[in-house]
């Protein structure tokens, strides 16, 4: 037991050795792909903008709130956050704005969701490129899906509580953790890169090399010596 927990510490040794021996191969690989990860965030990534509208959910009232009114809403929710995706009311969002992007493009850029809790708050936020199309795009869906409901005798209406807005700063992309994924990809990849070029390497260097390689005992090992040159004179 003793002997296998030697190895073993010994086994760790050389990988440490080994990857302190070949540092500038994980430091090159770290500097490259952060490298590519910083360009990509920074160059080709465009800052994206997100705003929303806040609606509240009507219920037909009789008197006094109750439990039932309530659940009715909570309920509306569910409805209204698919009838938000669905495709009329994103071919209207379209028409209206003079938009070229597809349904899908559309349902990507906006997400629906409620308020905390027990609330019958309902958010439609959207993200663009640009801050203008975010703000036009919010305010024409809650105005299209709020028709909608005036005109259907099976929606209840909804009540604006907060108009869209145009974004004065950049919500994404979050270049930080770009460039933060770049850094531990790069020494992964350089970690790895090394261990694959020593298994590559099938040159004896030690003897441990020669047990393990060609199963012979070493008997004995000649050391290197570095004689100074007023020896190597005489």
């Amino acid at each position: 037991m003793e002997n296998e927990h030697y190895e073993q510490e010994i086994d760790l040794l050389e990988l440490i050795r080994l990857l302190l021996n070949r540092w500038y191969l994980i430091l090159a690989s770290v500097i490259v792909v952060f490298g590519l990860t910083t360009f990509y965030s920074v160059v080709i990534l465009e800052d994206t903008y997100t705003t929303q509208s806040t609606v509240l959910v009507d219920v037909v009232l009789e008197g006094q709130v109750d439990q039932g009114d309530i659940r009715l809403a909570q309920e509306l929710l569910d409805t209204y956050t698919e009838v938000a995706e669905s495709n009329r009311v994103i071919d209207e969002l379209k028409s209206d704005l003079n938009l070229s992007y597809t349904n899908n493009t559309v349902r990507n850029m906006m997400e629906v969701t409620r308020g905390r809790g027990s609330s019958i708050v309902l958010k439609f936020s959207v993200t663009s490129t640009d801050p203008d199309e975010a703000a036009a795009m919010a305010n024409g869906l809650v105005s299209i899906i709020q028709d909608m409901a005036s005109d259907s005798t099976i929606l209840h209406g909804i009540e604006i509580l907060d108009t869209a807005e145009a974004p004065l700063n950049p919500s994404g992309p979050n270049r930080l953790l770009y460039m933060s994924i770049g850094i531990i990809l790069g020494g992964m990849i350089g970690v790895f890169g090394v261990f694959g070029l020593e298994f590559l390497d099938k040159s004896i260097k030690t003897s441990k090399d020669i047990e393990n390689k060609l199963k012979l005992r070493v008997l004995g090992v000649i050391p290197e010596y570095h004689l100074d040159d007023e020896v190597e004179e005489a």
